[in-house]
């Protein structure tokens, strides 16, 4: 099924699991980087970098550029740990000083569109109402999109 002209073709079979409550959506970045405007993980990471002042021959700018230039192996991904950054960062800055610039980062404003965060939501609701989503997201603006949507972090804490 194809909701929209050019959008994707949804196979039936997975409509169907999606109406009986069997899927679970994983969403990461794109989702807030679409109509939110938020970074991506590299993004986030030259943001912090720069708001700190990093130098450009620091090690977290040098491994920023290099992990621009790796190219992604499919179904791996880059061959350089892009979160590695912050611990590098925490060797030049102290750790708090990082972690508010994070914050800064991954701030946003108050009419920031979560359009695409609620219609996610909505299909990830089970037809119990429960939300069966998993996301990488640092931002916040998926409970932004829905107040009530109760929040779990990893383990032990996740639900079954």
């Amino acid at each position: 099924m194809r909701f929209i002209a050019d959008g994707p073709t949804i196979p039936d079979d997975l409509l169907t699991a999606r109406d009986e409550g069997q899927v679970v959506f994983f969403c990461g970045a794109g989702v807030s980087r679409a109509r939110a405007k938020l970074h991506d993980f590299a993004g986030l990471a030259h943001a912090v970098a720069d708001d700190l002042g990093s130098s450009a021959d620091s090690a977290a700018r040098q491994f920023l550029r290099l992990a621009a230039t790796q190219t992604a192996i499919p179904g791996v991904g880059g061959l350089l740990p892009t979160d590695r950054v912050f611990s590098l960062l925490e060797r030049e800055f102290e750790v708090a000083k990082v972690r508010a610039a994070v914050g800064r980062a991954l701030a946003y404003s108050a009419s920031v569109d979560v359009r695409a965060h609620k219609t996610i939501l909505d299909l990830a609701r089970g037809p119990n109402g429960t939300i069966r989503l998993v996301t990488t997201n640092f931002d916040r603006l998926f409970e932004r999109g829905d107040g009530k949507a109760p929040v779990y972090f990893p383990p032990p804490a996740a639900p079954a």
